[in-house]
């Protein structure tokens, strides 16, 4: 299984930058994805029916994937490419032992249309470490 940060930086800068860059990142981000994906068909975490260890690890994803994508335009995580991520996405976001712990989904979009513009800077930096 990929490590977080090697799924998070494609994923991150397949939102932020554009172009042909973009799309490099966002196939790269598939492709990452993709193995997560298979880990979790039949299941509703990644360690079966309760929150694990893998779920706690990947926990970024879940409470931002739907709010990046919202403010950025940019879906990497197509429901009909990625069913079982997007389910868990969904079953994270509503386990009622992690709501306490969870972002408030309006003060997410919030925070990052207001950074929007320093999230495209930091990332076509960072596109081209």
């Amino acid at each position: 299984m990929s490590t977080p940060v090697k799924l998070l930086k494609p994923f991150w800068l397949a939102h932020w930058t554009e172009g042909e860059v973009q799309k490099g990142f966002a196939k790269e981000a598939k492709e990452n994805l993709a193995l997560l994906e298979v880990q979790l068909r039949g299941k509703r975490f990644f360690g079966g029916d309760t929150v694990g260890y893998i779920d706690i690890v990947f926990c970024w994803l879940a409470p931002c994937l739907s709010v990046i994508e919202e403010v950025t335009g940019m879906t990497v995580v197509d429901e009909s490419e990625y069913p079982a991520l997007r389910q868990w996405e969904k079953e994270y976001n509503s386990y009622e032992a992690l709501k306490p712990c969870l972002a408030d989904r309006d003060q997410l979009v919030a925070y990052f249309t207001e950074n929007k513009e320093k999230y495209k800077m930091y990332a076509n930096a960072w596109a081209q470490q």
